[in-house]
């Protein structure tokens, strides 16, 4: 039998199991300046997606307004791990939304009610997602083999909005007067292609080919280290140390995008993750990932027994190497061709009123190339005054206190 688990709006989900007392407010969830999802109360109130969020208050004075959870993506790929224990044959359709086969349907139950989930089970996947839409939250709605048309037929129209029909569609098949799915089923496909411009995504939960097949949920590749703690203790920096050291042993010659820390402390599980802004390759990086993701499990000040740490996303990183083995291979072709194109600035007087009184150009050399800022003796002796004023032979500006010591370097 293949199971269909509906965890939606996905955020307003997450956000209500992480705070259960949000489930006594309308809520929505906003990102970029305007509402993304909403639950079912704040949608009767007459909030609607896209809609800026100055709007939304005004239009329903108990709304609860909350950004989009950061966690959202790590959070559903622990959820199908959780759900990959249970079957192999978890396939993720979007965020909040899964297939999984299962045989057992009082584990079907255990699901619905334990997630709070809506949970549609039938022999086909197409006819198991209608029937998730077709139940509750916390409730499993069955469809036996054999009796998939009679199912359909009885559904409300407007369910067909959760597998692909647009609120115009399902006005313009209102207009027909038609109010059931079995109306629509007497229908052509052709003609229903004709009359909507969604027919094409239907046609398989209508009138099929229906699949029974469930893909196995692909593991990610990661490498990984842990660390067995007799008598359990505390983590601390030296117990960090020693993961990072031996994860970034693993990593080379790769880098990881992602870390998951996974501590067991009194025979509960801890996870946390972090995401770096760069791939993780150097010991000292791997630490304070390792640092900010055991902060965020959850398990800080508890006696550990186990710590997992495992990187994930793991990529080669491609290194650019020069063109020219040694400093300045490659300038003095240009500098012989081209005298004036690299010029150096030199600092005069750094207190001078007038900027451009304070310094003077004089030609870049081809041994400055890999100097580029140069100690004294790195400048050539001799007057080539390119830009600014000439030097205090010349009558110019006399040396500053930085003349002399150094030179910055412009193009």
């Amino acid at each position: 039998m293949v199971a269909a688990l509906l965890l939606l709006p996905w955020p307003v989900w997450l956000l209500r199991r992480e705070d259960p007392s949000l489930a006594g407010f309308p809520l929505a969830v906003h990102r970029g300046g305007r509402v993304v999802a909403l639950c079912p109360w704040a949608r009767r109130l007459g909030v609607r997606e896209g809609m800026p969020l100055e709007v939304a208050r005004a239009r329903v004075a108990g709304l609860r307004l909350l950004p989009y959870p950061p966690q959202g993506e790590a959070a559903w790929r622990g959820l199908l791990q959780e759900l990959y224990r249970l079957t192999p044959r978890v396939e993720a359709l979007a965020p909040g939304k899964a297939l999984l086969a299962l045989d057992d349907l009082p584990l079907a139950r255990s699901l619905a009610q334990g997630y709070r989930a809506r949970v549609g089970v039938a022999p086909w996947r197409e006819v198991a997602l209608l029937a998730a839409w077709a139940s509750r939250e916390g409730e499993v709605r069955l469809v036996e083999e054999g009796r998939e048309g009679e199912f359909l037929d009885r559904l409300p129209l407007y369910l067909l909005r959760g597998v692909g029909l647009s609120p115009e569609g399902l006005e313009r098949l209102r207009l027909l007067g038609l109010r059931r799915v079995g109306e629509v089923r007497r229908f052509h496909p052709q003609q229903l292609l004709a009359y909507l411009r969604e027919g094409k995504a239907l046609l398989p939960f209508l009138f099929g080919p229906w699949r029974r097949e469930v893909a196995r949920l692909p593991e990610e590749e990661g490498v990984g280290v842990w660390a067995s703690l007799d008598p359990p203790a505390e983590a601390d920096r030296g117990l960090f140390r020693h993961l990072a050291q031996g994860l970034a042993k693993r990593l080379l010659p790769r880098a990881a995008g992602r870390l998951e820390v996974v501590a067991l402390a009194g025979g509960l599980l801890f996870r946390g993750e972090d995401w770096p802004k760069r791939p993780l390759r150097e010991e000292e990086e791997i630490y304070l990932a390792l640092v900010r993701a055991f902060g965020r499990s959850g398990a800080l000040g508890l006696p550990l027994e186990e710590v997992r740490v495992r990187a994930h996303g793991l990529v080669r990183p491609a290194l650019q190497e020069g063109l020219f083995r040694r400093g300045g291979e490659g300038l003095a072709p240009l500098l012989a061709r081209f005298p004036g194109a690299l010029l150096r600035a030199e600092v005069v007087d750094p207190g001078a009123l007038v900027p451009e009184q304070g310094f003077r150009y004089r030609p870049w050399e081809v041994e400055d190339a890999a100097l580029p800022f140069t100690p004294p003796g790195g400048l050539r002796r001799g007057e080539a005054p390119v830009g600014g004023l000439p030097g205090p032979a010349e009558g110019g500006a006399p040396a500053g206190p930085l003349a002399g010591r150094g030179a910055v370097v412009a193009p």
